[in-house]
């Protein structure tokens, strides 16, 4: 399995979109994707957004409580990209939200605007900054 890319919001109880907003920005972002709720009482996702669903897909998934979003098939370039995407659904400056990996090997935080060039420039390697440190609001 390879890298999973995350956005995720630590403010508590606050959300990135709920599963509508989800879906239908993701089908006026990337037309020829396939969108869908995902039913299923076992899964933490609600909804899909499958990206060249006739090749090699990315798939970008919806958790239900509406705080993660996961990207699974993407490089770090790709996933930058669904990163300004995935922040536009929320611009509220006040929404904290990272773009990190499964393995939390690094973040960037997404403000509101950011470029995709901003989210690659603007890594955190938590080899070299510890984020529990660093950010103890977020950990405690």
């Amino acid at each position: 399995m390879g890298i999973r890319y995350l956005y995720t919001t630590l403010n508590s109880g606050r959300i990135i979109a709920d599963t509508d907003t989800f879906l239908s920005e993701g089908k006026r972002h990337w037309p020829d994707c396939k969108a869908r709720h995902v039913g299923s009482d076992t899964l933490k996702t609600d909804a899909d957004i499958v990206l060249n669903p006739d090749g090699a897909s990315t798939i970008i998934s919806h958790f239900r409580h509406g705080r993660l979003i996961s990207v699974d098939g993407a490089d770090f370039e790709e996933a930058a990209e669904i990163a300004t995407w995935a922040r536009s659904l929320n611009p509220d400056p006040n929404l904290v939200l990272w773009f990190t990996t499964n393995v939390f090997d690094g973040h960037t935080v997404l403000t509101p605007g950011i470029t995709p060039q901003q989210v690659i420039d603007q890594w955190v390697d938590h080899r070299e900054h510890d984020p529990y440190a660093e950010y103890p609001e977020y950990f405690s």
